[in-house]
């Protein structure tokens, strides 16, 4: 299987096509309002007035989008970020960090795979919500000969890079061993889905790369409560899934498995009823903290475009 695990051991850094269509157009719109608040100097301190008290809904202290790497179009602003509500805006705030994607290097999911197969049954179902390009479900599936891989992603074109991958991945096992390449590809299924509508009730093991997930956790977890079957097991990075229906098996701490901390989770086998709400977990930077990280990000800003 080594052709196949070097089809897919790249795509670590690919290109993000901007988000500028008609599906995206509120985001777009919302997003260039907020990113020139923070390159005008004049609108700096709205733009702060305005985030704080939505900062636990960030992964950092600048939002992703509107920095170099994310997916706004070069062109300029149609609104003002004061003539966006609270509302749109926390809703913009949320959407902005499901569109960030990260993946482990392939050392670090051999370390977990590793880690994770005497809690896995023979034969089962491997859920990535997330799951971008498909490194992660492609790796299950050769790690695992038993398992179904199901990977669920929202955005077009990291589906689309996913299915690529994948064809060439299959391609490579065909030219090495075409019994094991046809074994693999009866068991991956790649979906374009948002991940709260995908179909979890017959997962073994759901993996979440969930660094830049914080606003959704709690969502996630109850999402993950009602739908899981007791026993059923939950990965999470970065941030822990603090939901009673969970109890913590283990928690791998840095570097044992990745370069951030990796929770392993069992959903408990008597939990009833579960809360009518999902219980509020949400970590909140402190205030102070993060406007001094802010107004470093607009000095660095600064330093860079030659403001």
């Amino acid at each position: 299987m080594r052709a196949m695990r070097q089809a897919i051991s790249s795509g670590t850094q690919h290109l993000r096509p901007v988000q500028d269509d008609a599906l995206s157009a509120r985001y777009v719109e919302i997003g260039l309002a907020v990113r020139e608040a923070f390159r005008t100097p004049a609108l700096r301190e709205t733009f702060i007035a305005r985030l704080k008290p939505h900062r636990r809904l960030i992964a950092g202290s600048v939002p992703a989008g509107i920095q170099q790497h994310g997916l706004l179009p070069a062109r300029a602003a149609t609104c003002r970020l004061s003539d966006v509500s609270d509302a749109d805006l926390a809703q913009w705030l949320v959407d902005d960090g499901r569109l960030i994607y990260g993946e482990f290097t392939q050392q670090e999911l051999d370390n977990y795979f590793n880690e994770m197969a005497p809690y896995l049954p023979p034969k089962g179902h491997f859920i990535d919500l997330g799951s971008g390009l498909g490194k992660v479900v492609m790796s299950a599936a050769l790690a695992f000969p038993g398992l179904r891989c199901t990977g669920v992603e929202l955005l077009t074109y990291r589906h689309e890079m996913a299915q690529v991958r994948l064809a060439e991945m299959l391609a490579a096992g065909v030219a090495e061993n075409r019994g094991v390449a046809a074994n693999v590809a009866r068991r991956i299924r790649l979906v374009q889905q948002d991940m709260f509508d995908a179909d979890v009730s017959d997962a073994s093991l759901v993996y979440v790369y969930s660094t830049c997930f914080a606003p959704l956790m709690d969502r996630l977890a109850d999402k993950l409560a009602r739908e899981l079957q007791p026993g059923a097991l939950v990965t999470t990075v970065t941030f822990p899934m603090q939901h009673p229906a969970f109890e913590l098996v283990k928690q791998f701490s840095p570097p044992s498995v990745a370069w951030t901390t990796v929770y392993l989770y069992r959903r408990r086998s008597a939990l009833d009823p579960l809360p009518a709400e999902p219980p509020k977990f949400l970590y909140e930077q402190d205030s102070a903290a993060w406007e001094y990280a802010v107004r470093a990000a607009f000095a660095a800003y600064d330093a860079t475009s030659g403001a």
